[in-house]
């Protein structure tokens, strides 16, 4: 999570949407009186000298929460700006971006199978342990929702992130940030072949099952099976 008060932006951090590179690239706008969640210790090489700020905001929360919040959760929703840093971001625009479920999906596999550091061998019957009893963690509905309703004031989309995540920046008068020379965590998924976890004419188990963990997603933004 993110919060830049002279820019009035809010972002809020999904899973497996880019957030972390997103977070890189605002980083370069913090300052004093900001709020940013913590990133992992590589990502926060990539946004030098603004560990002070990033350390201030992690105290911040503690002693607002009063134990009642993870304080260096990097996906803490809305709802947490909403009840502990309202005068932090008070007049700002939120934002966050969400994915195509069945996509998302194979890419949540790839990194939880990288972070344990477990070998893939037959990425179908893996995947379908994993859609069985890890997918359902990779939601981020909750995030920038309630009672159902989206509440954010942006949701921009993956599958066009660059282009909806320059206009969007370009909208709101901040014209210096891009994308296009950040890309945290890449590389760790290896095949793009829906096929081998969804079958040949997506037939496989794997397909309803994301389809019941991401049916909120789904009815929000008409998200279908992706073709290619």
């Amino acid at each position: 999570m993110m919060i830049l008060k002279e820019q009035k932006l809010v972002f809020i951090k999904t899973k497996k949407t880019a957030g972390s590179s997103i977070e890189i690239a605002l980083g370069q706008l913090l300052k004093p009186g900001d709020f940013a969640s913590p990133l992992t210790n590589d990502e926060e090489r990539l946004r030098r000298g603004k560990r002070k700020i990033v350390l201030n905001s992690v105290k911040l929360l503690r002693e607002r929460g009063g134990g009642k919040v993870r304080v260096r959760d990097p996906h803490a929703g809305f709802e947490v700006v909403k009840r502990y840093l309202p005068d932090i971001a008070e007049d700002c625009t939120s934002f966050c971006v969400e994915r195509n479920p069945w996509d998302k999906a194979v890419s949540a596999f790839y990194f939880w199978m990288h972070q344990r550091k477990l070998e893939i061998t037959n990425p179908t019957d893996q995947f379908a342990g994993f859609c069985r009893a890890q997918v359902r963690y990779f939601s981020s509905f909750g995030q920038y929702s309630e009672n159902g309703e989206v509440v954010v004031d942006k949701v921009l989309q993956y599958d066009n992130l660059r282009t909806e995540f320059d206009d969007f920046m370009k909208e709101m008068g901040v014209e210096a940030v891009s994308l296009d020379s950040v890309r945290a965590k890449s590389g760790i998924r290896k095949s793009k072949r829906f096929e081998l976890f969804y079958g040949d004419d997506w037939s496989f188990e794997t397909v309803d099952q994301v389809a019941k963990v991401f049916r909120r997603e789904i009815d929000v933004f008409g998200y279908d099976i992706p073709r290619a």
